[in-house]
């Protein structure tokens, strides 16, 4: 049986161990330096700003497969400090060291987004371009009372009782979420060029091949629109905490978790969301602007529990997954239905191609709405993508934002062949490199892309 130390780590990492961002990006955010609004193309549109399927240089045909990233941030995590929480033997100091990160304000976030296949195309005959893709998103975020430590570490000595425990553990919250989403975004030329609507027109930026044309582009500003739909299948979700001595939560989980459901469509939860997108293009400059996520979630069949006081649920967690998934936690209760929203976003980017090898980009990210693994506060990024060599670009930059810190973004990306590339990187890298609090640390990776 797992100690209540051991389960409330598990619970917050899920998100890394499932495979499944700090602002929750997307994975190709991760892999370049945090400001996409103006520069990204093809597929990495969909839930950044879908009016960029109808620039010039979108490729008749792009795919790609198990394009993953994953995050975790706290003010009170560095690498000394996770490795211990998550290795050590010895309970005290695992206990100890979890307190540091979860205990500090806001506790610790964690993100996953495993984009599972995504593709965009052009139809002949029809302006702009189409993308679609099947995304799975995890959000989670874990706060520890101030004195849970003594009950991570006396869970299972009966040093103390059951409501000493939950006195120690008071405080305590846990919100986590999943959800699958099939994304259908289009983007067309609405003015500019030499024959408005949907003509044919001068290249824009690239944002790893944005070498292709540097020259300052001829004629009016054109002007790009674009709109994305999303349909939202609810997996699972958790919202609970302990106060006064007492669990209280709602929660709602397919009986396959973390398999995906019996028949596809059969979750708990469904919902739909849209996203917004213009750009701007203006010889060498980009400006742009999108709202993404405007959406929500409606839960069906869930569960409640109203302040339950047995540490029975929470102190062994050999069953406590089948038990979320059956609704048959201690205490629990059948719930009404109930929504959740996404984390609706305005972003704001520009960018501009400086010389054939370095494009530059900056993004303002402001939350349209207060949800747990939300923006709490305005983002910020300013970066760099430079053409090191023929097949090798760096992205890197500096990033900030409420709450989360600074950050500096490193990524490469690696042109195997004129049609296949990879990359990999990392929301900030002086996490890895001893930054001593509030680390994001962070993976993004690109399997596989094929572009015609």
């Amino acid at each position: 049986m797992k100690t209540l130390h051991s389960l409330l780590a598990a619970a917050i990492l899920f998100p890394f161990v499932s495979i499944g961002q700090i602002q929750s990006v997307l994975p190709v955010s991760t892999a370049k330096n945090g400001s996409l609004t103006a520069v990204v193309y093809d597929w990495e549109v969909i839930g950044v700003n879908p009016s960029n399927l109808g620039w010039d240089v979108n490729h008749r045909f792009s795919f790609t497969i198990l394009d993953a990233g994953v995050s975790g941030q706290s003010q009170g995590m560095n690498l000394p400090t996770l490795i211990p929480a998550l290795q050590s033997s010895n309970i005290a100091s695992s206990a100890l060291s979890w307190q540091k990160i979860l205990g500090t304000p806001r506790g610790m976030n964690a993100y996953s987004d495993i984009n599972w296949v995504a593709v965009s195309f052009r139809v002949p005959g029809i302006p702009g371009g189409f993308a679609m893709n099947l995304r799975d998103r995890i959000k989670g975020n874990a706060f520890l009372g101030l004195k849970a430590s003594e009950a991570l570490i006396h869970s299972t000595d009966r040093v103390y009782n059951d409501a000493t425990i939950m006195s120690f553990l008071n405080g305590t919250t846990l919100n986590y979420e999943h959800y699958r989403e099939i994304n259908l975004d289009y983007g067309v030329r609405l003015f500019g060029g030499d024959g408005g609507f949907g003509h044919e027109g001068g290249d824009i930026n690239k944002c790893f091949s944005f070498s292709k044309k540097t020259d300052d582009h001829a004629g009016d500003p054109q002007t790009y629109a674009g709109i994305g739909f999303k349909y939202i299948f609810g997996v699972a979700n958790i919202k609970g905490g302990i106060a006064g001595g007492g669990i209280n939560a709602i929660y709602d989980m397919t009986p396959d978790y973390p398999n995906i459901p019996k028949g596809f469509f059969n979750t708990p939860g469904h919902g739909y969301a849209f996203d917004l997108g213009l750009s701007e293009i203006y010889k060498r400059w980009t400006f742009a602007w999108s709202v993404t996520d405007f959406g929500s979630i409606k839960w069906k069949n869930g569960y409640t529990i109203t302040h339950d006081t047995s540490v029975a649920p929470i102190k062994y967690g050999s069953d406590f997954m089948n038990e979320l998934k059956n609704g048959t936690l201690a205490g629990s209760v059948p719930a009404n239905d109930y929504t959740t929203y996404l984390p609706a976003k305005m972003r704001l980017g520009i960018a501009y191609i400086l010389t054939k090898n370095v494009l530059l980009s900056t993004d303002a990210i402001f939350p349209l709405n207060k949800v747990v693994g939300g923006l709490q506060g305005p983002y910020y990024a300013l970066g760099a993508q430079i053409n090191a060599t023929r097949v090798i670009t760096i992205s890197t930059g500096f990033a900030t934002t409420a709450y989360f810190g600074w950050g500096l973004p490193l990524g490469v990306t690696f042109n195997a062949s004129k049609h296949i590339e990879f990359y990999a990187g990392t929301n900030d890298i002086t996490a890895f490199l001893g930054k001593p609090s509030n680390a994001n640390v962070s993976m993004g990776i690109w399997m596989f892309r094929y572009n015609l």
